[in-house]
């Protein structure tokens, strides 16, 4: 499974021989194993910003106000958090060594793909492990404002997309759902004149995203990751032009606000 190779805004990314990028633009999500959040720089998602302090203290505040915290503060200095290989968020000293706080419950699978997300519901949770993905991943490319995230039982409706810098996945009004790097697709579901038109998609709360007809009735296509019962599933468009099916989830914070998390209809209507 491929990893973007680097975060946006006010997060900076670790490259595999130790070096590092200069921040990029604004993002909500921290991937496993290369993207880091380092001292001062934080995840944002409207008024809502996680950040991790120069104390080692990692704080969710909303619209400036402290609503939740790691407890750390004054516990080291330049710490960094990192989503770890089982799924956990750890905090680490600036001078390397054993981790001073990580979330404690890992995730089923100890080598897999999981990501956290700062939601726009003020929750912050980590997803995983990723259950199906794409394969399109290319070189990475920032973006000040996607909109690349289907969440549970959020619809992508005919002629909308998501997008990612100059990534794009296009539920098409011939039924085809297909993913486009700089104009070329790059991968589809073959599911384009199949007798119906202005199909939509649906990210379903047991874990199948699934192309239906327009009256629901008739099923073109899934990723085939249906399991058991209702929880929280993610499709991402990463920066990295993979897209990824994470869930379900495995931490929160227990911040969530009334509104809720699903904003009901994920539609970006292209111009």
């Amino acid at each position: 499974m491929a990893r973007p190779l680097s975060l946006a805004l006010l997060t900076l990314s670790a490259l595999l021989l130790g070096h590092f990028t200069p921040p990029c633009e604004a993002t909500n999500i921290l991937y496993r194993d290369y993207d880091t959040l380092y001292a001062g720089y934080s995840l944002t998602q409207d008024n809502y910003k996680l950040t991790m302090e120069p104390d080692c203290n990692l704080v969710l505040y909303d619209n400036g106000r402290q609503i939740w915290s790691s407890k750390t503060g004054n516990e080291g200095r330049a710490c960094r958090a990192k989503l770890e290989r089982d799924g956990r968020l750890s905090i680490y000293p600036a001078n390397g060594g054993n981790s001073i706080w990580n979330t404690e419950k890992p995730g089923s699978v100890s080598d897999a793909d999981y990501a956290l997300i700062l939601q726009v519901d003020r929750n912050v949770v980590i997803y995983g492990p990723a259950k199906w993905e794409t394969n399109t991943e290319s070189t990475s490319i920032d973006d000040e404002n996607p909109n690349n995230i289907l969440g549970t039982n959020e619809i992508l409706y005919a002629e909308s997309s998501l997008t990612y810098g100059h990534y794009k996945m296009a539920m098409q009004v011939d039924c085809n759902l297909v993913v486009y790097d700089k104009g070329d697709a790059v991968w589809h579901t073959n599911t384009a004149g199949k007798g119906f038109r202005n199909c939509f998609l649906k990210m379903q709360s047991d874990g199948d995203l699934v192309i239906y007809s327009k009256n629901g009735r008739h099923r073109l296509w899934s990723s085939g990751t249906r399991v058991g019962g209702r929880k929280n599933y993610n499709l991402v468009l990463q920066p990295n032009g993979n897209v990824v099916i994470y869930g379900p989830a495995i931490f929160h914070t227990n911040t969530a606000t009334m509104k809720s998390a699903i904003k009901g209809i994920a539609m970006v209507t292209e111009v």
